[in-house]
């Protein structure tokens, strides 16, 4: 019989890996270069990541068949994100959404491209900034703010450093949802009213616009003409009257709040022998009194110079009974939470004051003071129809209130002690900043103009390693890029020794 060495062998076994090696590169290589041509991707994490729900694939495939093209501008370099792992998971649902024909995509850099954001914008009324997403059908406009397509958690790590922990992606509820609010035209509106000696609209062309920034519209309202308030309305505004609503209003604005509808009545003090009797009466629905006063601040260290009536207030928390469902750490009903951390300090002009009573609504309503003075504010009594009232010290004076009422689908109510906060005259001056903010966080928390299209937030999890000192991280270096080394020398040795065996 004929003898095989054993250094034939090996040749032969050496030229066989070779030749599997070779013939693995010469698979892998092409098939890596063609997906690539063909931009072919896998979405292999655990909550499908990259790839859109069947909720939003199958409104889009609805649009597509319809012939319906909503223009979504996205105030952003689209390379840039490729680029960039953390938004990784943006760019891959942009190019999902845009193989629709009904989502067309165009993504530009508004510092390069100063004239197409003029033109998608051309009368300033929306406050744009770069990241952010316009959504346009016909004559329906809607912003996204580019910030609100994720939720960061924050921890600190062995050294007390800000770390992120985890995040959620938002960003595809939000662009289905902003699809069907475009083409479906649902714009909700608030409404002013008029007729009472309210302050005109025309005086408040900022908060408009503010309206119109957060996808909100803006109109006038006349309840002596109309009979009733409009489906659309999502708010009414009654701004300083000097003058009460008719018992036929007050039957039309009650009947709106019955159907959910929502009022912010802001009173600024008047010292006209006027009782508001069925404003009053309206409040009262919500358990809210309101004192026909004005709040004056003693302590010259909490007042403007020489303006006892324009003070420093507290903001309060505020909330209405709400859960934290979207687990931001904040509840959902909190009115004054965001506010409380900005670091500004909150002004109030000449306001007065409410309080909360016990009524037959009481049980059914959630009730929380927003803004508060300092005991050392004194309410001196101002306007009205009762005589020989007292001033009041020693007790702090709620200038903000709202409720809501579970019996009436949720409405709700707010109250402010001036509407002057809320004028262009007013808005020109930083002491009034928070108040705005306050009144603006308001109608949001009343009617979120937003669509819920229920698709579920996705998680995103940040993996670290906590180092807690110099030596140990030495260690894990020599660890990490040590073992490796030693395993492959160990395989040199085996292989060295085996090859002439």
């Amino acid at each position: 019989m004929k003898k095989v060495s054993i250094n034939s062998k090996n040749r032969r076994y050496t030229i066989l890996a070779w030749l599997l090696a070779l013939l693995i590169l010469a698979v892998v290589i092409p098939l890596n270069l063609i997906f690539d041509r063909i931009d072919c991707n896998f979405d292999m994490t655990q909550n499908n990541l990259y790839t859109l729900s069947k909720t939003t694939t199958d409104y889009l495939n609805e649009l597509d068949s319809q012939g319906i093209v909503v223009d979504v501008y996205f105030l952003q370099d689209m390379e840039a994100l490729e680029k960039d792992l953390e938004w990784l998971a943006l760019y891959r649902t942009l190019l999902a959404y845009d193989e629709h024909e009904c989502f067309n995509l165009v993504a530009f850099d508004p510092d390069l491209e100063p004239a197409r954001l003029k033109a998608i914008n051309p009368d300033g009324q929306l406050r744009i900034d770069a990241g952010d997403f316009i959504f346009i059908y016909k004559d329906t406009v809607k912003r996204l703010p580019g910030n609100l397509t994720y939720l960061y958690w924050m921890g600190k790590d062995s050294e007390g450093n800000d770390i992120v922990t985890s995040a959620e992606f938002r960003a595809e509820n939000y662009f289905t949802g902003y699809m069907k609010t475009v083409v479906e035209g649902d714009i909700p509106y608030v409404y002013f009213l008029e007729g009472h000696g309210e302050i005109p609209i025309s005086e408040m062309s900022q908060l408009a616009k503010n309206l119109r920034n957060n996808n909100y519209g803006a109109k006038t309202l006349n309840l002596i003409n109309a009979e009733s308030v409009p489906e659309d309305a999502c708010i009414l505004f009654i701004v300083g009257p000097k003058l009460d609503i008719t018992e036929a209003e007050f039957d039309k604005i009650y009947e709106f709040t019955q159907n959910g509808g929502n009022v912010i009545a802001m009173m600024t003090p008047n010292n006209s022998k006027t009782a508001y009797t069925n404003l009053e009466r309206l409040m009262s629905t919500y358990c809210i009194g309101m004192d026909y006063n004005r709040i004056r601040e003693t302590d010259t260290a909490r007042h403007a110079s020489n303006d006892p009536f324009t003070f420093l207030c507290d903001l309060k928390e505020a909330t209405d009974g709400g859960e934290d469902d979207d687990k931001d750490g904040v509840p959902d009903g909190d009115v004054t939470a965001e506010i409380m951390n900005n670091g500004l300090i909150t002004y109030m002009p000449a306001s007065r004051s409410f309080y909360s009573i016990y009524t037959d609504h009481y049980t059914a309503c959630s009730i929380a003071t927003q803004l508060e003075t300092a005991s050392t504010a004194m309410a001196e009594p101002y306007g009205g129809i009762y005589e020989d009232q007292d001033e009041v010290t020693g007790q702090k004076f709620a200038l903000a209130m709202h409720s809501k009422d579970s019996l009436r689908n949720d409405s709700k109510l707010a109250v402010f002690g001036s509407a002057e906060i809320i004028t262009d005259e007013s808005m020109k001056t930083d002491y009034f900043i928070n108040p705005v903010q306050l009144v603006l966080t308001t109608i949001t928390w009343m009617y979120n103009s937003d669509v819920d299209m229920n698709i579920a937030n996705k998680e995103r999890s940040y993996d670290s390693l906590n180092v807690n000192s110099s030596k140990e991280a030495s260690g894990l270096i020599a660890l990490f890029a040590g073992f490796p080394v030693i395993i492959a020398l160990a395989g040199v040795v085996v292989w060295l020794r085996r090859k002439d065996a």
